[in-house]
């Protein structure tokens, strides 16, 4: 069973691993993988944008435990912690989406036992790094210092979680890094991991495996801005000179990578200027969205076409630069990818919300929902999933259309099925009374009708397979195309 251990290193890596499990919820499909494994790295254990998105992925592993293996539909990917991958952890790696730190509660100098070095090394030390950078508290990261980050995160390499990862990977598994290139975690953690999986020295197990993996990144240019504040580490106006520089190193340094995506795009309306901790939690961005779509992308090619003629480059654009897109505004080949799912998730968690717990019908009777959603523990899973004010569906919708370069596919103010898909109304024909295009009695009938039709004993597993049917149904027989 090929597997894809996907590398969140930093806070845009925990935000576009967010991006990818709404893909995946929706039923985005994922090829040339049975599993994906995310290990999320950032030494800021109190990170918002990562415990958030966290919280998520565990929300997402029960309900797809729940619903088990599946060709399609929603929650259909297995998406796996590290240590379940196998069954002999020796108990040296914990069930978890993180790599454990063991909690750095020092800062910079203490780290480096600078007090105990000698005048020559402290020399050396202080030439590297700056007087900031040595009293900076570890606990919230590296704070945009790629140059701390690449000393810290040497530990990752030597760590158990590395040899478990090395230990269980196997020929056909791929490896995908997910990072920033302005900031600290990012910008130091990506270069580091790729050389040290690929070195021709390495002394982790199945080393031949690893070097021969397919093996793609993205890297996330400069995207937004902060606010200035003068007591601040982290200056925005320093991204672009982080940017230049890092490339400069990637250039020459990135061997063994067979696929590399570039994004950027026009800082918008600077965020809060939070170096780390539970206050750094921003809002989801379209940069994140078309992030998630590359590792999309790179599993989509077979192994033969990214072995020829690599590494293989890309960038995104748009056709049109407008601060307001829908579907329209993607390309073809993203449009293929994500309309369609998306646009049946959002029926799905519509009707749930609107409709679901007052329904009156054979159906809603039929799978018992009164009790199952008022004292079911995987029924409240769902809810939290698609509800839940941290990191639900509803509010990723909705923080992708509050930027300035806004993602609104769909009208979130509207409860009309015909006019949530943004610019693609679903025509109703009002000469005819029974052709209300896509209506509460819409859903209503076809689930009924889809009720009768599948046999599933397990009332959880039959509601998602009835949503998934109805909502499929309604796309194609009153939307057809976005």
């Amino acid at each position: 069973m090929a597997k894809l251990f996907l590398f969140g290193i930093g806070g845009t890596g925990s935000r576009v691993i967010r991006s990818l499990t709404m893909l995946l919820a929706a039923g985005v499909q994922l090829p040339n993988c049975d599993r994906v494994v995310p290990i999320i790295i950032d030494p800021d254990a109190h990170n918002g944008d990562m415990n958030r998105t966290v919280d998520m992925l565990k929300s997402y592993q029960q309900i797809y435990n729940r619903l088990g293996q599946r060709e399609d539909g929603f929650f259909h990917t297995n998406i796996s912690t590290l240590s379940s991958i196998s069954a002999d952890t020796n108990g040296g790696v914990k069930d978890t989406f993180v790599f454990d730190f063991g909690g750095i509660n020092q800062s910079f100098r203490q780290y480096l036992s600078y007090d105990q070095l000698s005048i020559d090394s402290k020399g050396l030390v202080e030439l590297l790094f700056t007087q900031d950078n040595l009293e900076s508290p570890l606990t919230i990261g590296f704070r945009g210092s790629p140059n701390v980050g690449s000393v810290v995160l040497n530990k990752v390499v030597d760590s158990p979680e590395i040899r478990f990862f090395a230990d269980n990977f196997q020929a056909g598994d791929r490896v995908f890094f997910i990072s920033s290139i302005f900031g600290g975690t990012g910008a130091a953690g990506f270069p580091l991991l790729l050389k040290n999986l690929k070195d021709q020295n390495t002394r982790l197990s199945n080393a031949r495996y690893l070097r021969d993996a397919l093996t793609g990144a993205v890297t996330v240019m400069p995207y937004f801005a902060l606010q200035s504040e003068d007591n601040s580490i982290i200056d925005s106006n320093s991204f672009l000179t982080k940017t230049k520089a890092a490339l400069s190193y990637y250039e020459h340094n990135l061997q063994g990578l067979d696929a590399l995506y570039y994004l950027a795009d026009t800082p918008d309306t600077p965020y809060e200027n939070q170096p780390g901790g539970t206050a750094q939690r921003n809002k989801a961005h379209l940069i994140e969205l078309l992030a998630a779509l590359s590792i999309v992308d790179f599993m989509q090619y077979p192994d033969a076409e990214l072995r020829n003629g690599g590494p293989h480059f890309h960038e995104y654009g748009l056709g049109v630069d407008t601060q307001e897109l829908n579907f329209s505004h993607l390309p073809d080949e993203s449009r293929e990818m994500i309309a369609k799912q998306l646009t049946q998730f959002l029926y799905f968690t519509r009707y749930h919300k609107q409709h679901l717990p007052t329904d009156k019908a054979p159906y809603h009777d039929n799978l018992n929902l009164d009790y199952a959603m008022r004292n079911e523990p995987i029924f409240k899973e769902l809810n939290n999933f698609l509800h839940s004010p941290e990191f639900g569906v509803d509010e990723w919708l909705k923080e992708l259309a509050q930027n300035r370069r806004a993602f609104r596919p769909f009208d979130l103010t509207t409860d009309d099925f015909n006019a949530m898909i943004a610019g693609k109304p679903v025509e109703k024909k009002w000469n005819d009374f029974f052709n209300k295009g896509l209506s509460q009695n819409y859903f209503l009938n076809s689930l009924n009708d889809a009720a009768k039709s599948i046999q599933e004993p397990d009332n959880f597993k039959k509601l998602l397979a009835l949503f998934d049917r109805v909502t499929d149904k309604a796309f194609e027989e009153k939307v057809k195309v976005v």
